[in-house]
């Protein structure tokens, strides 16, 4: 059994499950934890609900209190403000999911631990993680390794599935960077900090643009990624 399997056991076990609706809020709640407390490895099952439509929030909340229970072992109790947090981001999840279901109603949603990005590049959801990881890089809050690692999967994805140079390009060239930034361990670096702003916002723009406008756009955050070791010589 990992830290990360005990912490959450205790965290979820602590959740204020009767403050949700009955019925299917309920249901799924029982259902989410059932497979992150059976789970060999519960990070890696943390990163498929991440991916979840709607769940980004919740799950990023429970990363969050996980990387500060490791650092600090007599913090894993929820708080009034952890109840908060995750209480608010479940029932958002739920409300998005239920409005799907209910739009959709002879395509029911897939069970959450098949409703992740499929082979397609979601790029407002891709766009989402990065600016994730450069607002958690800039706060300095926690999880920033379990975002970084979660992105360099869907940049792995992207480099394989082949498509669009300019995707194609950056994919690569932005795992080489959170390779190189993790390694070196250079996540309070204001270099790191300024190139994952600038870079975030450049993504930003392009996954708002229209599919056939985006030529070009990425060619700011492709310039800054070609040469990123220049700036730690």
């Amino acid at each position: 059994m990992t830290d990360t399997n005990e912490i959450l056991r205790t965290l979820l076990s602590n959740f204020p499950a009767g403050e949700l609706p009955v019925g299917e809020p309920q249901r799924l709640f029982g259902q989410i934890r059932a497979r992150l407390d059976q789970a060999p490895d519960a990070s890696e099952e943390l990163k498929n609900l991440y991916k979840v439509s709607g769940f980004s929030d919740f799950a990023m909340g429970l990363m969050w209190m996980v990387d500060r229970a490791q650092k600090n072992p007599g913090q894993i109790s929820i708080g009034p403000e952890d109840e908060t947090l995750l209480l608010s981001s479940f029932r958002k999840a739920i409300g998005a999911r239920l409005a799907a279901e209910s739009e959709t109603p002879a395509e029911p949603a897939a069970p959450v631990s098949e409703s992740v990005i499929g082979s397609e590049l979601d790029v407002q959801a891709f766009a989402g993680q990065v600016e994730q990881l450069a607002e958690a890089v800039q706060s300095g809050s926690g999880g920033t390794q379990m975002l970084l690692e979660d992105l360099l999967v869907e940049c792995e994805s992207v480099t394989s599935r082949g498509g669009d140079s300019d995707v194609v390009g950056f994919a690569s060239m932005f795992s080489d960077f959170m390779k190189y930034i993790s390694e070196k361990e250079l996540f309070d670096d204001v270099r790191v900090i300024n190139i994952l702003s600038n870079v975030s916002s450049t993504v930003s723009q392009w996954a708002n643009t229209p599919a056939d406008g985006r030529a070009g756009i990425l060619e700011e955050a492709l310039n800054l990624l070609r040469d990123f070791k220049t700036h730690f010589e």
